[in-house]
């Protein structure tokens, strides 16, 4: 990206695609961890943060229209 930082250039549903298939990724995340023996409160942490940046994502393509 060239300088902009994610959280300020304006979404769409591109990014909104991007950020679901990304989260889509917890029950493979969730397998390797149990596997590990890892803390899953970890992993919780880390998908709760991606979770909120796809609402985020999402309330702003809707607020822009730029679902179409």
């Amino acid at each position: 990206m060239s300088g902009e930082n994610q959280e300020t250039k304006a979404r769409d549903r591109f990014d909104l695609e991007q950020e679901i298939l990304e989260c889509w990724k917890v029950t493979t995340d969730i397998k390797l961890f149990v596997e590990q023996g890892a803390d899953l409160k970890v992993l919780s942490d880390y998908y709760e943060q991606k979770f909120e940046r796809l609402w985020n994502t999402f309330e702003q393509v809707v607020s822009n229209g730029k679902l179409g």
